[in-house]
């Protein structure tokens, strides 16, 4: 029996997660993710780690509480370090409380790591400070999925003024939102405002009137901000004017990922996925048993996690013919004796793309695609394909007028073609 932790990974951007939260991530034996949790977050793994997504799209349930508190039970009876990854702070709103009555049900240790809150660093990446001397008081909190069970004051008996009001998860009801508010009390001319996708590069913030909020929600994570303090975001945000806010970009990737710091202080949010994971199909790993496989390098740590995770056994596979990446990664799960790919034959079973083989390839199951992959493409104004392929993966779909581009590892260039796409700001806006 293992120890589970329950960790909070912070409202979005990478560069808030903690160190305690980073040195859980590196150690865990499995990991179990939500959909707000940043994927970049899951780099921090060791190969070979467990992970398993249980993510819930805003509004559009897939998996239930009661079956992720089984989840996380089972693997911490299996593993002894259990990583189970929450956005924002696993005590507001995040049921980090119901997880840990689980846990205590079923005798098992755990520990949780705090997390910054969206309540906190949304609103203060968007340049509005919950609090403020001489404009209120305090702050309330609450959810939105239930208009019928908002929790707010009766303005006629409290000074609602004098408390910023947060909302979670209240983008989908904010027309019944505001009707309930204005229906107790609330000011029409209060400013309002509804950050989108708080915390990263390309957050958006839409301010008005609470009585005239024009604002069209499009599923994106989004809080929403009622006070005087909400007028100081005019003055105080600096992330979202800078000339290339809001700009997205999806790189694609092989082996290793380019570090892309210089694109992201310019406003440029660039998500960046391993090609390995997103190649369509399934793959049994009973069809494998003494069979011969080839693969390039860029397959070696998803398909060591595919074979851990089914307790398929190394030695009960055959000759493994690879690339040098390929022999050099091996040597770290102990497999030595490997072929060089050139060798391969016709009795060798690709795994992944095999170039000019792939139609002989056994397609493996992506990462989770449908979940935050297909999301983030589909947000994107450009595409780059950094693999061995020339073209992007199958399935993948860009929106209408997106760009894409191709740059070889090692990625030279990367910044200024980049920019130079994007132009000075005004172009293919």
């Amino acid at each position: 029996m293992g120890k589970a932790y329950i960790v909070g990974c912070g409202p979005g951007n990478k560069d808030l997660l903690t160190i305690k939260a980073i040195k859980i991530i590196k150690n865990a034996d499995a990991i179990i993710y939500d959909h707000l949790v940043n994927p970049e977050i899951l780099d921090y793994a060791t190969p070979g780690t467990r992970k398993i997504y249980v993510g819930k799209k805003p509004y559009v349930k897939r998996i239930s509480q009661e079956e992720i508190n089984k989840i996380i039970v089972n693997e911490a009876l299996k593993y002894r370090t259990v990583a189970r990854l929450k956005g924002g702070d696993p005590f507001v709103f995040g049921r980090g409380g119901e997880e840990i009555e689980e846990l205590i049900r079923n005798n098992i240790e755990y520990e949780i790591i705090p997390g910054i809150s969206s309540l906190t660093g949304v609103p203060e990446s968007a340049g509005i400070p919950l609090t403020h001397r001489n404009v209120n008081h305090g702050v309330l909190v609450t959810t939105g999925n239930s208009v019928e069970n908002l929790n707010i004051p009766d303005c006629r008996t409290f000074n609602c003024r004098m408390y910023t009001l947060v909302i979670f998860m209240g983008a989908h009801n904010l027309r019944d939102i505001v009707s309930r508010l204005l229906s107790s009390g609330y000011d029409p001319a209060l400013p309002i405002a509804l950050i989108e996708n708080g915390t990263y590069n390309y957050q958006k913030t839409y301010t008005g009137k609470l009585g005239d909020i024009d604002y069209s929600y499009d599923d994106s994570p989004s809080l929403i901000v009622i006070g005087d303090v909400v007028q100081y975001h005019k003055e105080f945000s600096r992330s979202e004017h800078r000339i290339y806010s809001g700009k997205i970009v999806t790189l694609f990737y092989d082996l290793y990922a380019p570090d892309t710091d210089d694109l992201e202080n310019e406003g440029i949010t660039v998500f960046k996925i391993r090609c390995a994971d997103v190649f369509p199909g399934n793959m049994q790993t009973a069809q494998l048993y003494r069979k011969n496989i080839a693969f390039y390098g860029c397959y070696t740590d998803m398909l060591m996690d595919i074979l851990r995770s089914s307790g398929f056994d190394l030695r009960w596979l055959g000759k493994i013919a690879t690339d040098s990446t390929g022999k050099a990664l091996l040597q770290s799960y102990g497999i030595f004796d490997t072929t060089d790919i050139s060798e391969s034959g016709n009795d060798y079973t690709w795994i992944g793309s095999g170039k000019e083989k792939e139609l002989q390839a056994v397609k493996v199951k992506p990462l989770e695609m449908g979940s935050y992959i297909d999301d983030y493409v589909k947000k994107s104004d450009l595409v780059i394909i950094g693999g061995q392929s020339d073209t992007l993966p199958e399935g993948i779909e860009v929106k209408d007028g997106a760009g894409v581009i191709r740059i070889e590892y090692p990625y030279e260039g990367l910044y200024s073609k980049v920019m130079s796409y994007f132009g000075d700001g005004d172009e293919k806006n």
